[in-house]
């Protein structure tokens, strides 16, 4: 794309945005269609500028609106990568049955995060977590603890203080989709669940196969329920009733803009992975994909983008891809392990330049042409000590120093690649790249 392709793209963002302010102002009831879709508009040019721009000219333009816009956090989501898949980290050992359904949780309170993981036979493993919240380490695991029993098949594990009082409760997804639902009676510590009720608070079955997901996607306080069913359709149940009392209202069937995945039977999770302040949904699939729906809306009220295919980084696993998000390394960001058909674990390490322990630089940075063939022109106002290349597995390929104007670029393959600019004091900024 050419500088006057984003001089353009400026300037329209400029307009929509005194329109959106404009509307604010006025305050009138017919008004909120309009900024519904300019909201969607704004954060579209948002994400294609920020290609080219740096988050502080980003805030420049959108000023105050920012917030309202729920897009006042601008680090760059194409900032977001993820680091060669590992096999089995973290002392894991795979399960004896196929398929491995994981979740995390503290499930003893004692600082880090536990692995819950549902298998194809219907029994739920608990691997305790023997580490540290920054170093894990998963001991041999135990089969159905702490009281549980074993689901008809399929057990698809999520926890959620679904009764606030203050430790986990267990919903189980199993084979003819059904809801299992296990109260936690014991302690925060101590965990003891009840036996199971089967599709309580209104529940009811979807279509064969349900993997649930809890998450507050309206921003009321209390936990909905969003389920991946066998033909890669989404059924939402909005939660009507109260943080310590649910009750779930009849399944909207891909509500939000979403449609079904590409492969079959899709497993939902939630995630802030552009950091934008609303949550963004990643499913893994059948075949092993996983597919990333951009949350284009609000916090309080989603709206999703079409899917990409293994974005960030993300490679394909060996037949059912299915996610959990948690943040292992407590380095601010969310890593990524996947259980897989043979009940095996892939763990993608977030190697993103966003974390809590790195310092972000609001630099001004034109890259052009970008995509580019053979070379990049950058030109900037700071003086960068290095510039570091990342491919889309997150692997440094190549260093620059002494600030350069121009990169060469030929002999990389095709795709997309992060460019982490970074000054003397070692603070830095990201930018993508895309090479044609």
């Amino acid at each position: 794309m050419t500088p006057r392709f984003y001089a353009k793209k400026q300037r329209q963002l400029r307009r929509l945005v005194k329109r959106f302010n404009a509307l604010l102002q006025q305050q009138q009831a017919n008004a909120i269609r309009e900024l519904e879709a300019l909201k969607r508009k704004i954060k579209a040019l948002v994400r294609e500028l920020s290609l080219v721009l740096s988050p502080f000219q980003l805030k420049k333009i959108l000023g105050s609106a920012a917030v309202l816009l729920g897009i006042s956090s601008l680090t760059p989501a194409n900032a977001q990568m993820f680091g060669p898949a590992q096999q089995n980290p973290f002392g894991l050992t795979s399960l004896t049955s196929y398929l491995a359904f994981p979740t995390f949780a503290d499930l003893d309170k004692d600082g880090d995060l536990d692995l819950v993981v549902g298998e194809y036979n219907g029994k739920i493993d608990y691997f305790k977590n023997t580490g540290t919240a920054t170093s894990p380490q998963f001991a041999a695991h135990q089969t159905n603890p702490f009281g549980l029993s074993t689901a008809i098949g399929f057990a698809i594990p999520t926890l959620a203080d679904l009764d606030n009082d203050g430790d986990l409760d267990l919903l189980v997804g199993e084979y003819y989709a059904n809801f299992k639902y296990y109260q936690n009676i014991g302690t925060p510590t101590n965990p003891q669940f009840t036996a199971p009720l089967t599709n309580p608070f209104g529940l009811t079955q979807v279509y064969y196969i349900g993997s649930p997901t809890f998450v507050d996607l309206d921003k009321d306080g209390d936990l909905d329920l969003f389920v991946g069913e066998y033909y890669g359709n989404f059924q939402y149940f909005e939660n009507t009733g109260s943080a310590s009392n649910p009750q779930f209202a009849a399944p909207q069937k891909n509500p939000f803009g979403l449609t079904g995945i590409n492969g079959y039977i899709g497993f939902p999770v939630f995630a802030d992975l552009d950091k934008d302040g609303d949550l963004d949904l990643l499913v893994g699939e059948y075949y092993g994909n996983m597919e990333y729906f951009e949350n284009t809306g609000t916090a309080n009220n989603p709206q999703f983008a079409a899917s990409l295919t293994n974005p960030f980084g993300l490679t394909q696993t060996d037949y059912f891809a299915i996610p959990a998000f948690a943040d292992l390394d407590k380095d601010g960001d969310m890593d990524l392990l996947v259980g897989e058909y043979y009940a095996t674990f892939k763990y993608f390490e977030n190697i993103s330049s966003v974390g809590t322990q790195e310092k972000m630089l609001n630099a001004d940075i034109l890259l052009s042409p970008n995509p580019a063939n053979d070379f990049l022109d950058i030109k900037t106002d700071t003086r960068f000590k290095t510039i570091q290349a990342f491919d889309a597995q997150g692997k440094l390929i190549q260093t620059f120093n002494d600030n350069p104007s121009r990169i060469n670029i030929e002999q990389w393959s095709s795709g997309y690649y992060l460019l982490k600019f970074i000054d003397s004091d070692g603070y830095f900024a990201s930018r993508k790249v895309v090479k044609e």
